[in-house]
């Protein structure tokens, strides 16, 4: 019991117990749920979610939140979309690396606002999403971008280790899969293995211990922006290959499930919490949950209602537990200042 106990006290293992009820009750409703094909289409279609909760996670850890993420997707969306349709050019390596770069500039324009002008990260990224969407509107005048270089969607349609199963179709390892992987491992090595990363987790645990012992958080705050940004941008060039056309009204409200999936996977909103393992499976229980609804036949407006009742009842709980936390150590604060004034 003591281990159980210990072991339940991560967060992640909670979420772990909860995606595979999601799971179980799923398959009991509809068996083909846990079919090798229909995972790997749930993380296909989720990969995007990931990338951009990977980013998230980074702004959530230093206390901040970013409502701009939709507004950032259609942006690269629609320039790289352009930039494609305009030249010709095919090349995936460059389009990400472009792609990167201008959600990396909006990150980082975020980030600035909220760490030199001191803007709340809620004004600041609102007001960021509405000139994005203003623009959008402007620029495209809500037109489709079509006619694509193929290489686009052929790149989409890469499935690694494929065979055919029974019924003929190609199954495999979809390139979206590998990618969101790759963004993980980033995000992870960013986090546990490097100087930086270690400096976001310190000044979201205590802004003010970490200006004491040295650190800039202006300059982290908007790094966490600006990596956000880059992940944004990353998993943009993902969507249109999937996608293989460019709508400049998508992404409205995404944000929402972007938040929602790293607060489930155990990030708290107040900061200095957080790790890529549990984003992954908070993801993946958003994916699961929508995913087992859609094969249930619920509608569309009652998933919405229980995803959102979800991530609310999930965010209560972690509040209650943080505010014990912090009401055991102002006890054990006193109770150590009172045994000190004793002696």
């Amino acid at each position: 019991m003591p281990k159980l106990k210990k072991l339940f006290a991560h967060k992640e293992a909670s979420v772990l117990v909860m995606l595979l009820a999601v799971m179980l009750i799923s398959t009991m409703f509809n068996p083909t749920f846990l079919s090798f094909e229909n995972i790997m289409d749930v993380i296909k279609s989720n990969a995007v979610l990931g990338m951009c909760a990977m980013g998230m996670l980074l702004i959530i850890i230093t206390g901040g939140i970013d409502v701009s993420i939709g507004g950032q997707l259609a942006l690269v969306t629609v320039l790289t979309g352009q930039l494609m349709k305009g030249t010709g050019l095919d090349n995936m390596l460059l389009i990400y690396i472009i792609g990167i770069a201008i959600g990396g500039v909006i990150g980082l324009l975020n980030g600035m606002m909220v760490a030199r002008l001191c803007l709340p990260p809620i004004i600041a990224t609102l007001g960021m999403n509405s000139v994005i969407r203003g623009f959008l509107k402007y620029y495209t005048n809500g037109a489709w971008i079509n006619q694509l270089p193929e290489s686009v969607g052929s790149f989409g349609m890469i499935k690694l280790f494929s065979f055919k199963s029974a019924a003929g179709a190609d199954i495999g390892l979809p390139i979206q899969f590998i990618l969101f992987a790759l963004a993980m491992l980033v995000t992870w090595f960013l986090l546990k293995r490097t100087l930086l990363g270690r400096s976001v987790m310190a000044m979201g645990s205590s802004p003010v211990a970490a200006e004491r012992i040295g650190l800039n958080n202006k300059r982290l705050t908007a790094f966490a922006y600006a990596f956000s940004g880059m992940m944004a941008g990353f998993a943009a060039i993902t969507y249109t290959s999937i996608m293989k056309s460019v709508d400049p009204n998508a992404f409205s409200s995404y944000e929402m499930d972007v938040i929602g999936a790293v607060v489930l996977g155990g990030a708290l909103l107040s900061g200095g919490s957080g790790t890529v393992l549990g984003t992954f499976l908070g993801v993946m229980l958003f994916a699961f949950i929508s995913n087992g609804l859609t094969l249930g036949h619920i509608s569309t407006y009652w998933q919405s209602i229980i995803v959102g009742a979800i991530i609310l009842i999930a965010v209560s709980f972690d509040m209650v537990k943080l505010h014990r936390e912090e009401q055991r150590r102002t006890k054990v604060d006193i109770d150590m200042t009172v045994q000190g004034r004793g002696a």
